[in-house]
């Protein structure tokens, strides 16, 4: 039973990095021009509305994203 364990995590890892591998292939073929408005647009968005008041310089990256969603 532990091989099978550790084949069905195997099988797993794989699929999770070859998903990750075409969605960061995806990503670099994207024009540049589209990129940096969409990371403009989620900066617009986590400093407007009810988080008005936040100092953009202060806001952490990740923090925007989790607003986002």
């Amino acid at each position: 039973m532990v091989m099978f364990a550790s084949m069905r995590y195997s099988i797993a890892y794989r699929y999770h990095r070859l998903s990750e591998r075409l969605l960061m292939a995806i990503a670099w073929a994207l024009p540049k021009k589209l990129v940096m408005w969409c990371a403009v647009r989620v900066g617009a968005h986590a400093t407007t509305g009810p988080y008005s008041g936040q100092i953009v310089p202060d806001l952490k990256f990740v923090d925007a994203l989790d607003r986002w969603i």
